[in-house]
């Protein structure tokens, strides 16, 4: 009876397959928007576009912070310029003038080609094949004042919302894998599911400040499966099965504030500061029940499993940005740092998975909190020559440390979690096409690329202790993993890689 029911365990677990576990999504891989990516996604301080509402949910609440970055002759001579007197009669089109046009509809293509290596042959390494995809990403902001009249001290008021698919329309794609499996935990199918955000931003006192919150959607319930009339053998059957699921949105808060204090202090004029909170988020079907009742033998074998998918962490943002206003040619060139704090420490896996290897005396790794920083420019060649006011150049870097540290992997940890110190490098160029003809408003149209450098990393194991943690697996020696076995299943290896991505975005303002 104990040999039948073994049987008939691997049957039912290739008939369910539902423990996850994933690490990540698009947006915290590479980014949201391509002008945000170009700049590094150094933009807690000075983001006021659809991508607010993930750099910084109050950056919806700016509208009119673009007065200080054209000095008031400058300004005259664009008016003159903009009605076609003799001396310049071609139409000039101040990018910094765009945002007069408070609402916003974007849309952006990513496709990112990973090209991951590492120096083993194994057969089990499924993460490091196909890592390629894209997405199509929405954007949408409205001014409230459309709906509402908002008070007078409110200077600013803006709905916004993102939503990013895959490029074939799937919303996630559950990767259901072993955790000793060799796996890019960042990259392929770990991080291709839906990023859904949306919120509100308010500024005060002409956007000398602002506030924002929102949220960040997911999903997540409780569902059940009940099998019938269950055979033993290895062909291919159909048994009667019930299935219950109910999913909820799950809903982790987005907050955010700016303050830009130059618009009151003089000595601080092109001075931003922003600081930005998004909350953990995660998908969890639990419980998860799963029974099945074999057809010989009289035996019902319940199962307690779970989903657990996509975590990703508590970040914290905090960014300063200055504008250079007074002498050119450096008036217009905008720098920005970020440092942004992820809170791996809190990740979680799926109920069933950690009781299962806790059963076997088995402790799953704890990842580490983790500090990136950020560092964007801009600059627009209006500076020079308000004939070059639709060209603005975006540049970027940022320094992105593993959160998985050496104990999860090295010597006796049974687990593979592949992610390594990564460089991350963009550029960017965003053209503005003027308002003409029957347009309703200047079109903004980006272009930008980006490289993500992942620093070699070397894995060793400690394979005779790993023989000992097998030999006490469910207080019984396994036959089945001989030193020679587990020699073959833990190798020391090492990995690396490239991550090259490019973008394109088109954004209306009206």
């Amino acid at each position: 009876m104990h040999r039948l029911c073994n049987k008939a365990l691997l049957v039912i677990v290739a008939i369910v397959t539902v423990q996850t576990l994933a690490y990540a999504n698009f947006a915290d891989t590479y980014g949201f928007s391509a002008i945000g990516i170009s700049r590094g996604n150094a933009m807690a301080a000075v983001v006021n576009d659809w991508s607010s509402v993930y750099y910084n949910i109050a950056g919806l609440g700016r509208t009119k912070g673009v007065e200080i970055a054209q000095p008031q002759e400058e300004k005259e001579k664009l008016t003159l310029q903009q009605k076609g007197t003799k001396e310049t009669p071609e139409v000039v089109v101040n990018p910094y003038d765009l945002l007069q046009y408070k609402d916003q509809l974007a849309i952006n293509y990513m496709y990112t080609q990973p090209q991951m290596t590492i120096d083993i042959p194994r057969t089990d390494i499924v993460a490091d094949k196909e890592l390629n995809f894209g997405t199509v990403t929405l954007g949408l902001v409205l001014d409230l004042n459309h709906f509402v009249k908002m008070p007078s001290f409110i200077s600013s008021s803006r709905f916004g919302l993102g939503l990013g698919v895959m490029q074939d329309g799937s919303l996630v794609k559950v990767y259901d894998i072993d955790l000793r499996t060799h796996d890019f935990v960042r990259y392929g199918k770990e991080a291709e599911r839906a990023v859904i955000l949306a919120g509100v931003g308010f500024g005060f006192m002409d956007d000398v400040f602002g506030v924002g919150a929102g949220a960040n959607v997911w999903t997540g319930g409780r569902g059940a499966v009940n099998l019938s009339q269950v055979e033993l053998g290895p062909g291919e059957q159909t048994p009667n099965a019930e299935v219950q699921m109910e999913l909820t949105p799950t809903i982790a808060p987005v907050a955010g504030i700016y303050l830009s204090p130059g618009k009151k202090i003089q000595a601080l004029r092109g001075l931003d500061i922003g600081i930005t909170y998004r909350g953990e988020v995660y998908m969890e079907v639990d419980p998860f029940s799963t029974a099945a009742e074999l057809y010989i033998a009289g035996v019902t074998l319940n199962m307690a499993l779970s989903i657990f998918d996509y975590y990703t962490p508590h970040i914290i943002t905090g960014g300063i940005a200055y504008t250079f206003l007074p002498v050119k040619p450096l008036r217009g060139l905008t720098l920005s740092v970020d440092v942004e704090y992820q809170m791996w420490s809190k990740h979680k896996v799926s109920r069933s998975k950690e009781t299962f290897w806790a059963n076997n005396g088995v402790t799953i790794p704890k990842f580490q909190d983790i500090i990136v920083p950020k560092v964007g420019l801009s600059y627009n060649f209006g500076c020079l020559s308000p004939k070059m006011q639709w060209l603005t150049m975006n540049l970027g870097y940022a320094y992105r440390p593993t959160y998985v540290p050496d104990d999860a992997v090295n010597d006796v940890s049974l687990f593979n979690f592949m992610d390594a110190n990564t460089h991350i490098g963009s550029a960017g160029l965003s053209f503005t096409i003027p308002k003409i003809g029957p347009m309703v408003a200047p079109i903004v149209i980006t272009l930008a690329g980006q490289v993500q450098m992942l620093q070699d990393r070397q894995v060793i194991k400690n394979r005779v202790a790993i023989k000992q943690i097998y030999d006490n697996f469910d207080d019984k020696p396994d036959e089945d993993y001989t030193q020679a076995v587990i020699d073959a299943l833990y190798p020391d290896y090492s990995f690396g890689g490239m991550v090259y991505s490019g973008f394109v975005e088109v954004t209306l303002r009206w």
